[in-house]
């Protein structure tokens, strides 16, 4: 773990895929103000003469470094979070081998944190009694997909039936799911157990493979391969993801420090919404800058993100929103996956209205939704 005292010259190491580099944890300044205080003594309520001074953060991603957390990096990178009243700000990266985001933010390990789907909430606080909630979406639809190749595609589910489709052992539960709820009898295709590397799709070893939309079919098509994506959000499968978690006590009793965290994730992602470059740029040039990531993938990667998080739902409530009927659509689909939660037990929406309420301008300047 390495210190630096500016917050612009994060320097992240980084391997492999298009959106994310190593899983290193970092910590930065989040402002130029003296960071003395720690996470451990910071407390919800600022002194009444000043501006408000929560100490450091501890931020919790759901994967490894890349521009998948643009926002965030943008957040931190132009002082966002100093501006909010925090000090060093730790990004604390997931991957395969790391502890799940509800447990590290659920043992009080990170503050505030992001974990991939709302399964992931709530198997933690169904199986194992983690006393955290959803307070924010990043992603709108889940970047979940099928990727086939444009000469034989697969573009709805009925075109998966007699097919082959390479499924990730890791994404057994959400392929599953996904056919119930597409109402594709799990007899009538065939799951062919794969890696990650997608070159079987390509060679004609499968006829579809299970993707990220965000990962895959960039890649494939970077390098010259004509592809056709089916969203599982569009098909039976809509969950949100990219979803922002707190604990309960947090959101009860450090509820202006969870609001202030919001704000500069907000306000990060506000700045790469309007300007997928700026988050494109820290990807390569510092957070990622050793992983030798292709730029138009990476600005590829960028724009296709966009197009998860801006709907026309969050351009008129905000970033980070749900609504009720997609909150409800989700708690549906938790439970034909096999996890009955209430929605109340499940999401905390409250924080993200008073922000919007406070400070309505963090709406304003929201490009267009992006054409599907």
């Amino acid at each position: 773990m390495s210190t630096l005292s500016d917050r612009r010259a994060f320097l992240r190491r980084g391997v492999g895929l298009a959106a994310f580099g190593l899983a290193v944890p970092t910590v930065l300044s989040a402002c130029s103000d003296d960071d003395s205080d720690t996470a451990t003594t910071s407390t919800d309520s600022a002194a009444t003469t000043g501006p408000a001074d929560y100490g450091d953060i501890s931020f919790r991603l759901s994967y490894t470094q890349g521009v998948a957390f643009a926002g965030t990096y943008i957040a931190v990178s132009d002082g966002l979070y100093g501006k909010q009243g925090f000090g060093d700000v730790t990004l604390i990266p997931g991957g395969p081998s790391a502890t799940p985001s509800p447990t590290d933010v659920g043992t009080g390990k990170a503050f505030l944190g992001v974990a991939s789907t709302p399964d992931q909430v709530a198997a933690a606080r169904l199986n194992n009694g983690a006393k955290v909630k959803i307070v924010g979406a990043l992603y709108q639809k889940n970047s979940y997909a099928i990727t086939s190749l444009t000469s034989a595609p697969i573009s709805r589910p009925a075109d998966m039936v007699g097919r082959k489709i390479g499924v990730q052992a890791v994404n057994t539960t959400v392929w599953e799911a996904f056919l119930a709820a597409a109402g594709i009898d799990a007899g009538d295709v065939t799951a062919v157990p794969v890696q990650y590397d997608p070159t079987p799709l390509t060679t004609g070893e499968v006829d579809g493979w299970f993707s990220y939309v965000t990962n895959e079919p960039i890649t494939l098509a970077a390098k010259g391969h004509q592809v056709t994506t089916m969203l599982l959000a569009d098909n039976g499968y809509p969950l949100v993801a990219q979803v922002y978690i707190a604990q309960d006590s947090s959101i009860s009793d450090r509820r202006e420090e969870l609001k202030a965290a919001l704000k500069a994730e907000i306000s990060g992602w506000g700045t790469q919404a309007t300007t997928p470059s700026r988050g494109v740029d820290l990807t390569l040039q510092t957070y990622a800058k050793d992983a030798g990531l292709n730029k138009d993938v990476v600005t590829k990667v960028a724009d296709v993100q966009n197009g998860l998080i801006l709907t026309a739902g969050t351009r008129t409530a905000g970033l980070l929103t749900v609504s009720d009927a997609l909150i409800d659509t989700n708690i549906r689909t938790l439970a034909a996956s096999g996890y009955e939660i209430d929605a109340a037990d499940l999401f905390d929406l409250s924080l993200l209205d008073e922000i919007y309420q406070e400070s309505p301008e963090l709406i304003s300047g929201l490009p267009a939704v992006p054409a599907s």
